[in-house]
């Protein structure tokens, strides 16, 4: 349902895990999204009140600690809420970033 609103394009950086001196590993997708380009406050996984740039719609697994780039930057995912269709079945997800 949301897939036509889905009209611009991100790079999703996620960790897949750790090097030998734990520094992360991460593959990079290209992802469609919304960006909406909006100052709010959030709250992270451990609960700290964050300052979000942007609200950004996909239908992809993204999850904080991920980075999405777009518009020449890279944007760490502070916080995600998963948005249930009519189905009851995950829709679409709404990233804090």
């Amino acid at each position: 349902m949301i897939e036509g609103y889905l009209n611009q394009r991100a790079v999703w950086k996620r960790k897949i895990g750790s090097n030998e001196y734990g520094e992360p590993v991460t593959s990079s997708k290209a992802i469609k999204v919304r960006w909406e380009g909006k100052r709010r406050l959030v709250r992270d996984n451990q609960g700290r009140e964050i300052v979000s740039e942007a609200r950004v719609f996909c239908i992809e697994t993204v999850k904080p600690g991920d980075e999405l780039e777009f518009g020449g930057h890279r944007w760490p995912v502070i916080a995600v809420s998963t948005v249930p269709g009519l189905d009851g079945k995950e829709a679409h997800r709404e990233v804090a970033v």
